[in-house]
């Protein structure tokens, strides 16, 4: 019996799990090794370039987090992205942002650049399925502060647009970036009542396994 209740508990335990994120769109991964694209601006860099993105969403939900591929000069890594979320080209109508702490992964040095795998999170707004939408990314810096940073091109189905000092310019004559949107990890009502009834469960398989 006590064997069963544990068993039931474990089973209530790993079915109410935290949801993984869902990704509302990717427009595929970096590759470090086609080309990048400055994202320095608007504000007063060495190209004072901002890179906007459009694309269709494959699945709704809210905005939570980014990842996209950036060359940064060697030696360096990334430090700081600014974002726009919103539905024209260069729009923040949905959010925007920026950090200070942008968590990355080394992939290679492509003989000429350092590349790298960077994660933001703080995005916010709610995406709908087949809605459209542009992601915009500027005023990067990296440690060495010299504001070298591009965005990976990987020719992915995105509309790419890109703008000098806040000032759009028009297409950027191929295919988009490398960058995935995720969604909030947020568990369903009857997933947290699951993980509770397991906790309380456990709790109990515990309390009556020390009192013997």
């Amino acid at each position: 019996m006590k064997l069963l209740t544990l068993s039931l508990t474990i089973l209530c335990l790993a079915l109410a799990a935290p949801a993984f994120a869902g990704v509302i769109y990717s427009d595929g991964p970096t590759l470090g090794t086609t080309n990048a694209l400055f994202i320095d601006g608007p504000n007063p860099g060495p190209f004072n370039q901002s890179i906007s993105d459009g694309f269709v969403a494959t699945a709704s939900g809210t905005a939570y987090s980014l990842d996209f591929g950036v060359w940064v000069t060697p030696g360096t890594t990334p430090t700081t992205v600014s974002w726009w979320l919103g539905t024209t080209a260069f729009g923040s109508d949905i959010s925007s942002g920026s950090t200070a702490q942008v968590g990355y992964t080394f992939l290679f040095n492509n003989g000429g650049w350092d590349v790298y795998d960077a994660h933001v999170a703080g995005l916010s707004g709610s995406l709908s399925a087949g809605g459209s939408y542009w992601l915009t990314l500027g005023n990067a810096n990296n440690s060495g502060g010299d504001q070298f940073d591009a965005w990976d091109i990987n020719n992915g189905p995105a509309n790419c647009q890109f703008a000098v000092g806040g000032v759009p310019q028009g297409g950027c004559g191929f295919g988009g970036e490398a960058f995935t949107i995720n969604s909030s990890p947020t568990p369903e009502p009857g997933s947290m009542m699951m993980f509770g009834t397991g906790i309380l469960g456990l709790a109990g398989v515990l309390r009556r396994k020390i009192n013997l």
